[in-house]
């Protein structure tokens, strides 16, 4: 299988459904995503396997890989002047053909599209893009940004957080979606496998122990704070961890210390940075594309974005994916919220 055939497969999976629903029935399925992500990806499925392909084999496809980039998988027509924050994502002809894509792809890996009420109200799908202002969301929304994973605070898939059993995972897949980027800004994709073919053994091994603190990422701390009444910081926590058939990654410069500094742990750290920027690759996501990057196989960030807000500048979606099989009730928010918002 090859990144074409998924994206094939998803290309017409999405045409059929926006060529043969009205406005108003696109409307209500995409209000109900766990319905419409199973729908799509029973038709991705169908369309693979007249294809030769098993969707057996396009999960492992995804799943072993640190990310898939599907091009040209839906039309970026219809669009309106980028917006200027998170949230709400405008519902035009190519937001709407971009989530469904993503729908499309999240359900026929067997995966939940998720989200989080601690993060942007819980928005299932959030629009990266520059903001106007001052303030330290609109300064680094126009800068670039180091490697890292997403819901780094987050135990691993299968795991609790030590001091909250709530606490539901970090997400296995982080999606975006092209819809505009004139200046070609770059997604830096940086492969764990490459990270560790490149680091010291000893690092590794310094990174494998449970000797740093994580704190909660920036677009968590004020949802952290409204819910939990605090900020999420988990203490004696490896950044590496060695699962069967290989090794998962937690990790955010600005958010990842040391318990100790000045010792081999904040070396190993410093040592990590340093290796994530040599090995990084750079992937344009282009209108109509997807890049699926799997958030425990790889680290990532973004070229500079630069100073153009609105109008015609730079504009992805982004959505989460979590294997929610074996997830407890407890940790989705439920009540008043939809069943994707995960607590916190």
């Amino acid at each position: 299988m090859t990144e074409t055939d998924l994206a094939t497969a998803v290309r017409a999976a999405v045409d059929h459904w926006m060529q043969t629903t009205a406005l108003a029935q696109r409307h209500a399925e995409m209000a109900n995503p766990a319905a419409l992500s199973a729908t799509l990806g029973a038709a991705v499925e169908r369309n693979l396997m007249l294809g030769g392909h098993t969707p057996a084999a396009a999960r492992g496809f995804v799943s072993q890989a640190a990310h898939r980039h599907l091009q040209n998988v839906f039309d970026p027509v219809e669009l309106i002047d980028t917006p200027q924050g998170f949230f709400p994502v405008p519902d035009t002809g190519a937001t709407m053909a971009g989530r469904a894509a993503v729908l499309a792809v999240h359900g026929a890996l067997n995966l939940e599209t998720i989200s989080y009420a601690t993060e942007n109200d819980g928005n299932l799908f959030v629009n990266l893009v520059a903001m106007p202002g001052d303030g330290a969301f609109a300064e680094k929304s126009r800068k670039s940004m180091r490697g890292h994973t997403d819901g780094v605070s987050f135990p691993f898939n299968g795991e609790d957080d030590a001091e909250d059993v709530r606490i539901a995972p970090s997400p296995d897949l982080v999606t975006l979606v092209g819809l505009r980027n004139p200046m070609n800004v770059p997604t830096n994709l940086m492969p764990l496998a490459d990270v560790l073919a490149t680091m010291l053994p000893d690092d590794i091994d310094e990174l494998k122990k449970p000797q740093y603190s994580i704190r909660s990422q920036k677009t968590f701390v004020q949802g952290m704070k409204r819910i939990l009444g605090k900020e999420l910081v988990v203490v004696d926590e490896p950044v590496l961890k060695d699962v069967a058939g290989g090794t998962y990654v937690r990790y955010s410069h600005s958010a990842v210390v040391p318990s100790e500094m000045g010792g081999l742990a904040e070396q190993a750290a410093n040592n990590l940075e340093a290796v994530c920027n040599r090995v990084a690759v750079p992937v344009v996501v282009q209108p109509g594309d997807i890049l699926i990057i799997n958030n425990r196989l790889s680290l990532h960030g973004r070229g500079e974005v630069g100073e153009d807000v609105g109008g015609q500048s730079r504009w992805l979606l982004r959505a989460y994916a979590l294997d929610t099989s074996n997830l407890a009730t407890y940790k989705r928010h439920l009540g008043d919220r939809p069943p994707h918002i995960l607590y916190p």
